[in-house]
């Protein structure tokens, strides 16, 4: 994060139109997420997480982080 709040916007929105155009990278969705979430959009952070919860195979490590972050952000 940027001390510039413009420069915050941009990167949002890039990120917001990276995850359009394809919702299926999840180095792009954990950004958006994690992004999301550091500007209290929690809404948007689980959204983010549970599209890659969809996309991640049922034994990788990932999950379990994921799971925990919906948690907090939905206790938010």
């Amino acid at each position: 994060r940027s001390s510039d709040p413009e420069d915050n916007r941009r990167g949002g929105e890039l990120l917001r139109q990276l995850v359009r155009s394809d919702h299926t990278d999840i180095r792009v969705l954990s950004l958006y997420a994690f992004s999301a979430f550091e500007q209290q959009r929690f809404g948007e952070a689980v959204a983010a997480w549970e599209m890659m919860l969809k996309l991640l195979p049922a034994g990788d490590a990932r999950r379990a982080v994921i799971e925990r972050s919906i948690r907090l952000a939905q206790e938010k």
